[in-house]
């Protein structure tokens, strides 16, 4: 009896293994893929058409309509490149049978029901006009996530040598700003590993037909919620990884791009970008800049703990890098505790927070070209900018772009680290009335 019993668990599990690897096959398998020639529009009903333009190293697709309609031009437009990272940079999380292919399976599963019912017709939409299934198109969507991750994602740890993400942010507006308006700049720093999507940054200008908001989104093509992002009510939010702080997960909890995205696509104001996070708690510990043309906000939202959100520094100026301000229950380090604000071995974080304060004592007023040389100067040289080779402070990452501009006109500034020298002018209103 009990021989029988185990040549049924055997069976079962058997069983199970090979339903499993008949599943992964069939999400693994190839694309039958066409090369299209590019398209410059696609419509899809009526005034709703998408716009593809390639601006030096930035592609930027400007789409309308329902979420759907907005899935199939995007993925008519970029029906290639995403065939290209499906095909050159997928396999290498996806493909066998291993434990990282399995991780990430998982993680895409996960995933997969974190996202919102707008995320979901916009990835429909893409499955009818890409020539890739969901599932492949989850797969791409997943790839920051997952480069980092196994490049050595380094977020229990207080060394530097990993790769994690680290951003820096600074908004300046009344009397330090030139301009007298909210100036903001941004750079997103991710693991050297992640610049084998260099070809691929995006901009994508949604705009919903509904109440939703407009949203211009700034990251790499088939990654839909993006890095940075401006609405047409005025509002401009950017994402930074908490985790050095406070590590840990909460598996209730919500991806904290994703929720930003989605509040944008919402928040009339800052108050109810705030809300909407408020109502998310995190699956990872994180921050989020909410800035309009008046203030400027830090959102500091610790794993399993209510967010706390945080005026700027000086009355007229608000920046952050990675660690928080905030005490927060369990926090391995913040800006009150960690060891030398000018130079702290444990992080570098706080080598960038520190550089930016003593910028901040150092000049009267800040305009753009301000920003940009801060911005764009090395870290080794006082600046803020990743090269992915400090000498000084050895660190496997680099600043994938920066984004520097005026709020209220929507004018921005913006370089990436397939050409950092190419710097692209951008007017985001104009996107947003085309």
């Amino acid at each position: 009896m009990i021989i029988l019993l185990d040549l049924v668990i055997f069976a079962i599990v058997f069983l199970a293994g090979v339903i499993l690897v008949f599943k992964f096959c069939i999400y693994n398998q190839k694309a039958d893929y066409v090369h299209y020639q590019q398209l410059t529009n696609y419509q899809t009903s009526g005034n709703n058409i998408g716009r593809f333009e390639q601006n030096e190293t930035l592609t930027i697709l400007n789409l309308c309509g329902s979420y759907s309609e907005m899935g199939k031009q995007y993925g008519a437009l970029v029906h290639n490149q995403l065939h290209e990272i499906y095909q050159k940079i997928v396999p290498e999380y996806f493909e066998g049978i291993s434990a990282r292919s399995l991780l990430s399976y998982i993680l895409r599963l996960y995933y997969q029901f974190k996202i919102d019912d707008r995320e979901r017709e916009l990835l429909q939409g893409m499955v009818k006009t890409s020539g890739l299934s969901y599932q492949q198109l989850l797969s791409i969507e997943m790839l920051p996530m997952l480069i980092t991750l196994y490049s050595g994602f380094n977020g229990d740890k207080l060394t530097d040598d990993g790769g994690s993400g680290h951003c820096s942010f600074l908004s300046v507006w009344g009397n330090l700003s030139k301009t007298g308006s909210m100036l903001i700049a941004r750079n997103l720093d991710l693991s050297t590993a992640v610049t084998k999507l260099d070809p691929y940054y995006s901009l994508v200008i949604y705009k919903p037909s509904g109440n939703d908001n407009s949203v211009a989104s700034f990251g790499f093509l088939g990654f839909i919620p993006g890095f940075t992002w401006i609405n047409d009510k005025g509002l401009f939010s950017e994402y930074n990884d908490g985790r050095r702080s406070v590590p840990g997960f909460n598996l209730s909890g919500y991806i904290g791009l994703n929720t930003a995205f989605y509040a944008m696509l919402e928040a009339k104001n800052s108050a109810e970008f705030i809300q909407y996070v408020n109502n998310h708690p995190a699956f990872v510990s994180n921050f989020n800049a909410i800035v309009d043309i008046n203030d400027s906000f830090t959102i500091e939202h610790a794993v399993k703990t209510k967010p706390v959100i945080l005026k700027g520094q000086k009355p007229e100026a608000n920046f952050f890098t990675n660690l928080y301000r905030a005490n927060f229950e369990h926090a391995k380090l913040t800006m009150n505790n960690c060891v030398d604000r000018t130079r702290d071995t444990p992080s570098y974080a706080s080598v960038r927070y520190h550089h930016i304060e003593s910028y901040l004592t150092t000049i009267d007023k800040i305009g753009v070209s301000d920003l940009k040389q801060l911005f764009s100067t090395p870290l080794d040289d006082g600046g803020v900018y990743q090269t992915g080779n400090s000498s000084n402070y050895p660190v496997a990452e680099v600043t994938n772009y920066t984004l520097i501009g005026e709020l209220a006109t929507g004018k921005f500034i913006y370089s990436n680290h397939r050409n950092k020298d190419i710097w692209l002018e951008i007017n985001i209103n104009d996107y947003f009335k085309k």
